[in-house]
């Protein structure tokens, strides 16, 4: 099993979110992609900064092109930023093709919007440091990708590629977080709300205002 430091990416480009998420001491690392960026009205640069004013773990920014030329600039502009970023490629043709150069070129890539097992079997051989299979995305077209990465785990541990990340990526709930952990996926990118309520139970909350109510009472009662 490939050892990482990175458990747990937050799934989000808000500045308000990753700072509270942070401030727990149980994030990693940041993953973010063009629409939450785009949502955010901010620029790579701008996003970045400000992340950086507080957190200095591995930030996911997604490089795109249409060639392997255009989509190797972007990744080399994107990594000029910071060396400490997690450059985000598509698993695709272009995307696999570029990953040998830009490791080559020191960049920490990140194969990404993965569905297909042999999508990720490529992306390891290829060297890439993280994969990221989408889950709740390929739920969404009928298709299960919980077992997608056991079988990615499987295909990584036959063929001994131990120096790529799994990352369990387009989690939509709790209950994925665990699936996609026992699937035997290293990390996983959680969306703030998914991060939340993994610290949440309505049971906790009931027991914690019965402790504080006796404990209350019992420290107003006298010598």
């Amino acid at each position: 099993m490939s050892s990482t430091p990175f458990r747990f990416f937050l799934d989000t480009a808000e500045i308000a979110e990753i700072k509270d998420a942070v401030a727990t001491g149980l994030v990693h690392g940041i993953a973010t992609n063009p629409n939450k960026i785009a949502k955010s009205g901010k620029s790579y640069q701008a996003v970045l900064a400000e992340i950086r004013e507080f957190f200095d773990g591995p930030i996911a920014f997604q490089a795109l092109g249409r060639t392997v030329e255009e989509l190797e600039a972007h990744a080399l502009d994107i990594h000029a930023m910071d060396p400490n970023l997690a450059v985000k490629v598509t698993a695709n043709q272009v995307g696999l093709t570029a990953i040998p150069r830009l490791v080559a070129e020191g960049v920490r890539t990140n194969a990404t919007l993965i569905f297909n097992p042999t999508q990720a079997l490529l992306a390891g051989l290829a060297g890439s440091p993280f994969i990221s299979p989408f889950v709740g995305r390929a739920r969404m077209t009928g298709q299960d990708g919980i077992a997608a990465i056991a079988t990615i785990r499987r295909l990584y541990d036959t063929w001994g590629i131990d120096n790529t990340v799994i990352i369990g990526a387009s989690i939509k709930d709790v209950e994925q977080v665990i699936q996609v952990i026992l699937a035997g996926a290293h990390s996983v990118a959680v969306p703030f709300n998914v991060f939340q309520a993994m610290m949440e139970h309505p049971l906790t909350d009931r027991g914690l205002e019965t402790f504080l109510d006796e404990f209350s009472r019992t420290s107003a009662a006298p010598e």
